[in-house]
């Protein structure tokens, strides 16, 4: 994509042009002008479906303005102006497009070099792809086919493009494209053909709205000067030369130099009497550029390059490099293209996409291969026919824990490896019981979602947890059975008998059997035994790898007899205790972020997370500098954040969580802040939305902020088939 100024000269510009229409697909790279107070709405809403992989600007474009439109994610930045240039305007030849054709086909080449005062050539440049300057690659690559020459008369050369057909290789540029093709059902139809007549060979305007027009749907669009069309009109082939591109439609005849009246005198007088069975009508594009419905408009006939799948068998492997299927001759000119890689990992229930933050280096996947990161979060690198020494690429999909190192100590910024003074990141003791949590439930980020949502669980569990009892933290089922009784009761909520319907109380001891298996299997609770001692009266929970026929007492350490068909007690694991109380009386922000993860993840289609992070600035010390409960790659959204059990302790010492959060963001470049509360007093996560938005104001890059107010779990569960088997 290209960004002008207003002061970009016009022969610069139609050699940027040119130069885009000799490469494959380079007639759908945008060209934007930016003028003095910025670039306007609508060229913004054009912009917004397009995902460059380079952006040119001219020097008067104001970079910093570009980088903060966000609205893409190139692999650099390149000044049009600079001597010499970063990066040229290359690709891949639109002669190798040679090879889809027979050897029958006609080749138009110049001769020799075409006079530099005559007018016409430029116009055959930039309709029909011939160069006034012969390339040698041009006449290498053609020479099996038949060969047009045309001399500095330029005397048959109309008549020769209508008779003979030959290739029009700007024509090419369009060729077996994959892309944005831009749809807008009032004023571009595919059936289009606009002849844009621009006054004199200064007006850049109309060669601005003759390249972006192509951008939307059409079926061709020529670019002329009145002093070239003055030439031309005087040839009736001409006429057979706009009657070869027109569709069903009239031809439409614009500028955005030339008044109404005055492209009316050039229908008249220059035009309709070289008609050859064409229709001419003046066309208003004052509303240009057009407002996009969408850009979908080669949806129904893509006839780019097609999709290639292969399977690794692990995280590591190697991917073939998928060959083009055209092209291939001579071997001395490069093929410089993109590979768009999608990457989905097969699972015991599904096949999730495999997506990355914009901030990804994807030589950290695809090893030693330039490229980068779509707006779509899918990978695309860059091949070069003449650089790439092998036929495949070198493959590695990094667990995001190892990842995200990456992406906190080394982030890609607007294309540019960039070292944070982040030099090591690591877990505390809060992660690591997360971790161990969420394994208990052995990943199952849905599973953890339902029972935490659910009041009925969620009583059980902080019962449990805040009994004195010395076996208090255990129940039978007959216990569960009757506590969920009380509360279908409580919930007005009345059984019925078996033979009418499922909602009776033998399909409910069913299903709370069946859930309670899995929480059992899940390690939430333990299976075991509550005893009496029949020595001194205590009863203790023992676990059913610890029965055996005798037992020894935990209080006075004497053995007593194993009482005959001991009834079964659950008991919480500890593990969950400890990251819902830090003590018995105050709360554990672990939970919180584990709900939150556990909201995210439950319907999520690509979705990876990290326990909480320690940052460090020094090796040598312990102490961390800051630290991340939330971190999370949502749908290749890079998301970090903040969890509170009360949202009020967000503005403990002085903001501090937030002003880290700020400081953090600044270096790493997520998508997004997320404020997390399990209790809101007094609108406390709002204000503090609010106090995280005002420190981020001064900042160059400002992610989008998120709050969330994790839902007071209810009885909503409560006619499920985790209640019920039915």
């Amino acid at each position: 994509m290209f960004f002008i100024a207003e002061a970009y000269l016009y022969k610069d510009l139609y050699q940027l042009i040119v130069n885009n229409l000799t490469i494959w697909g380079g007639r759908y790279n945008p060209i934007i002008p930016v003028l003095r107070d910025g670039i306007s709405e609508a060229y913004i809403d054009l912009i917004k479906h397009y995902d460059p992989d380079i952006i040119f600007y001219s020097s008067n474009v104001d970079l910093e303005m570009l980088k903060e439109l966000r609205l893409f994610n190139p692999s650099k930045y390149v000044n049009l102006d600079d001597k010499p240039r970063e990066e040229n305007v290359s690709g891949v030849d639109t002669f190798f497009f040679l090879t889809e054709f027979e050897n029958k086909a006609k080749v138009i080449l110049p001769e020799k070099f075409l006079p530099s005062e005559d007018v016409l050539p430029t116009f055959y440049e930039m309709n029909y792809g011939l160069s006034d300057t012969p390339l040698h690659h041009q006449y290498e690559m053609s020479k099996n086919y038949v060969q047009i020459l045309i001399n500095r008369e330029f005397a048959d050369i109309n008549k020769i493009i209508h008779v003979e057909k030959p290739i029009n290789f700007a024509a090419l540029s369009k060729y077996n494209i994959n892309t944005r093709v831009l749809r807008n059902l009032e004023h571009a139809n595919f059936g289009d053909f606009e002849l844009v007549v621009a006054r004199d060979e200064s007006q850049i305007g109309d060669l601005l709205y003759y390249w972006n027009r192509g951008l939307y749907e059409n079926k061709n669009v020529m670019y002329v000067t009145l002093e070239q069309l003055s030439i031309l009109s005087k040839d009736k082939f001409f006429g057979g030369m706009l009657y070869d591109q027109k569709g069903e439609e009239s031809i439409r005849v614009v500028s955005t130099s030339l008044e109404k009246g005055e492209l009316e005198e050039v229908i008249a007088n220059m035009l309709q009497p070289i008609a050859y069975h064409s229709n001419f009508r003046y066309y208003d594009i004052s509303a240009f550029p057009y407002k996009v419905l969408d850009s979908n408009g080669l949806y129904e006939r893509n006839f780019g390059e097609s999709a290639t799948s292969q399977t690794l068998i692990s995280d590591t492997g190697l991917l073939h490099i998928p060959k083009l299927s055209f092209g291939g001759v001579p071997k001395f000119l490069a093929l410089n293209y993109a590979v768009d890689i999608k990457i989905s990992q097969d699972n015991a229930r599904s096949q999730k996409a495999v997506l990355f933050p914009f901030t990804t280096q994807s030589m950290y996947i695809v090893k030693d291969v330039p490229g980068r990161v779509l707006r779509s979060r899918n990978l695309s690198v860059f091949v070069n026919s003449q650089r790439q020494q092998s036929d495949v690429f070198r493959v590695t999909i990094p667990a995001f824990s190892e990842l995200v190192k990456q992406l906190i100590q080394r982030p890609v910024i607007y294309g540019e490896s960039i070292d944070t003074k982040i030099i090591h990141v690591g877990p505390n003791d809060a992660s690591n019981r997360l971790k161990a949590f969420i394994s208990a439930f052995k990943g199952n980020l849905e599973e953890i979602y339902t029972y935490f949502s659910d009041k009925f669980w969620v009583d059980i569990f902080e019962e449990l947890i805040l009994s004195q009892a010395i076996a208090g933290d255990s129940l039978t089922f007959e216990e569960i059975l009757n506590k969920a009784l009380e509360m279908y009761e409580m919930q007005k909520l009345n059984f019925v008998d078996r033979k009418i319907g499922w909602f009776n109380v033998d399909n409910l001891k069913l299903g709370l059997k069946r859930t309670l298996t899995n929480l059992t299997e899940y390690q939430v609770f333990f299976k075991g035994f509550k005893l009496k001692c029949t020595n001194c009266s205590s009863s203790f929970w023992y676990h059913v790898n610890e029965v055996k026929d005798i037992i020894s007492c935990r209080g006075c350490l004497e053995d007593f007899d194993l009482p005959v068909e001991p009834c079964f007690s659950y008991k919480l694991n500890d593990l969950i205790k400890n990251n819902i109380y830090a003590t018995t009386k105050d709360r554990d922000g672990n939970l919180t972020v584990i709900r939150a993860l556990s909201a995210f993840g439950h319907t999520a289609r690509s979705f990876q997370y990290s326990p909480q992070l320690n940052l460090y600035d020094d090796f040598h010390s312990k102490k961390p500098f800051g630290d991340l409960d939330i971190v999370i790659n949502d749908g290749g959204k890079f998301i970090i954040g903040e969890a509170k059990h009360d949202s009020k302790g967000f503005f403990e010492d002085d903001m501090k969580s937030l002003r880290s959060l700020v400081a953090v963001s600044a270096m790493i470049f997520p998508d997004k802040i997320l404020l997390v509360a399990s209790a809101d007093d007094k609108n406390k996560l709002e204000k503090a939305e609010k106090s995280l938005l005002r420190l981020l104001k001064g900042s160059k890059f400002k992610p989008e902020v998120e709050t969330m107010l994790l839902a007071k779990p209810d009885y909503w569960h409560i006619k499920s088939h985790r209640y019920f088997k039915y």
